[in-house]
């Protein structure tokens, strides 16, 4: 069975989401492609990019309008590697946002190899459907540079379709970056077979050295209330 590395520096932020208590307003899983197409640099920039955009005042601003905010992360390869798992990691009226962006640029690269999306949404919504996990809004928020990889598997590998299907029925939201570097019609490949739920999107750009300002802007339309962010951006 597929096993995943939890990175354990990410307890110190404060761990999982208490099970008890309040619910989050927003519960939000990055999920970032570390693939063999993307370069060690390219994957530095990544990390970096969820940095910088956890440090501006754009996003420190929605983090404190949202109120609570459980965020966690899955660094995702080839379909039948391990993934890297931070932990769903609560912020409250933004605070703390400062520790979660130190440790986002410290996630360890699992071993490269294909690209499996579709065991990346799973274990995404794992961390949002695990008991204990509470919030009124729930989504995935995916970044990468290819479609899922159709090279033969192992029976761990979880489809696209199955994955997708999966966080659909339980009412969460898949959005997607597209990072259509080396594949032109990336973005409609996320579109036609990844995003899913409510208000679902896809952004793109043409290069790594484009994702910190595009992620800042996805993160601002994922995190501030829904009718705001249909103001701003026109959705």
């Amino acid at each position: 069975m597929l096993t995943a590395r939890t990175f354990v520096a990410a307890i110190a932020l404060g761990g999982a989401a208490p099970a008890a208590a309040t619910c989050a307003d927003v519960a939000l899983v990055l999920a970032l492609d570390a693939s063999g197409s993307v370069k060690d640099d390219e994957y530095f920039l990544q990390q970096q990019g969820y940095a910088r955009a956890f440090r501006s005042p754009g996003v420190r601003a929605a983090l404190a309008n949202a109120g609570i905010v459980d965020i966690g992360a899955v660094v995702f390869s080839d379909s039948v590697r391990d993934l890297q798992i931070m932990p769903m990691t609560r912020l409250v009226r933004g605070a703390g946002a400062d520790d979660l962006a130190r440790h986002l640029e410290t996630i360890p690269r699992p071993v490269r190899g294909n690209t499996g999306i579709g065991n990346a949404i799973a274990a995404a919504t794992r961390l949002l459907d695990a008991p204990g996990v509470c919030a009124y809004r729930r989504i995935i928020n995916l970044s990468g540079d290819g479609p899922e990889s159709m090279a033969p598997r192992k029976r761990t590998a979880v489809s696209t379709a199955d994955a997708r299907l999966r966080a659909e029925a339980l009412g969460i939201t898949i959005n997607a970056l597209a990072i259509a570097r080396e594949v032109p019609d990336l973005g409609e490949w996320y579109r036609t077979r990844l995003i899913a739920g409510p208000g679902a999107f896809v952004m793109e750009v043409e290069s790594f050295e484009s994702f910190a300002a595009a992620i800042e802007i996805k993160l601002l339309r994922e995190i501030r209330p829904e009718t705001l962010a249909a103001l701003q951006f026109g959705h």
